[in-house]
């Protein structure tokens, strides 16, 4: 019976993404990142990761400005005295800062990111920004709009593998879905994609506006946008976002963020990591 639903089916455009359960991202996900973590990047546009593999989502690091000693040479700045060369004595002193959250030195460090994500995981990151303390001045958001754009009709995010409702958390999976329902819930997802895609068509050919058409589109459509950031929101991201109970496509995404940084602020990352990854 399944295999009669999926007959007819255009999945051509539709592509499968990460199995993600209890709180990590496995199989070809993390091979995704294992794989990128192995190759040498000469320029920062280049470093690349596509979280979901699915040949659609990436996380693209495009600059960053500062650096590990940078941030203990802000912190003793009310001593009026820097840093010139690491020292051990650095390192202490980062620990201390993130160990009783002494966050303003981390916000002289800036990173921007370039990202394509679905609407769901974008939005979920959107909460980063518009709660953050010093989100006027200290983040750059900047997205794709569908009332300028069409949407592309090829950048759905499709799961390979769907996730059972947790019985205990209501905002939480559990596990993965019995395999023969998980062929039921993808050939209801993809018809559900393929049918919000011609119904976004047959507005636009009707002349419908853009800005009225794209109210239809549903939460797994690609978006693109670019992130830039302060190092403290990015640790207090990954403090958030990369936990078991964060839901795990974000998840792939916070670890390929992380993935991406850590070479360039090792010394931060390490004191980050020593100190519960809590920030």
């Amino acid at each position: 019976m399944v295999a009669k639903y999926l007959h007819g089916l255009d999945f051509s455009r539709i592509y499968a993404g990460p199995l993600a359960m209890g709180g990590h991202c496995f199989y070809y996900s993390h091979v995704c990142l294992v794989h990128l973590q192995s190759q040498q990047m000469t320029h920062p546009v280049l470093q690349t990761i596509d979280p979901l593999c699915d040949g659609i989502s990436f996380v693209r690091l495009v600059d960053w400005m500062g650096s590990s000693l940078d941030i203990v040479c802000d912190a003793r700045q009310s001593f009026d005295q820097a840093s010139v060369e690491w020292s051990e004595k650095d390192q202490k002193l980062l620990n201390y800062l993130v160990k009783h959250q002494h966050t303003s030195p981390f916000r002289g460090v800036v990173i921007k990111w370039q990202i394509k994500a679905p609407l769901f995981v974008a939005r979920q990151w959107w909460k980063h920004v518009i709660g953050g303390t010093f989100a006027n001045d200290q983040l750059g958001w900047n997205e794709k709009s569908f009332r300028y754009c069409e949407a592309d009709d090829d950048t759905y995010y499709m799961p390979r593998q769907f996730r059972q409702q947790s019985p205990s958390n209501k905002q939480a999976s559990a596990g993965p879905l019995e395999p023969s329902m998980n062929q039921v819930a993808m050939i209801e997802y993809a018809k559900a994609l393929e049918q919000a895609k011609q119904a976004y068509k047959a507005l636009l050919t009707l002349g419908v506006s853009k800005e009225q058409a794209r109210g239809i589109m549903p939460m797994s459509t690609y978006t693109s946008f670019t992130w830039t950031c302060s190092l403290q929101a990015l640790l207090h991201f990954l403090s958030l976002r990369d936990k078991p109970d964060a839901q795990g496509e974000i998840q792939c995404y916070a670890q390929a963020l992380a993935t991406l940084a850590r070479p360039l602020f090792k010394e931060a990352f390490q004191a980050f990591e020593e100190n519960g990854n809590a920030f």
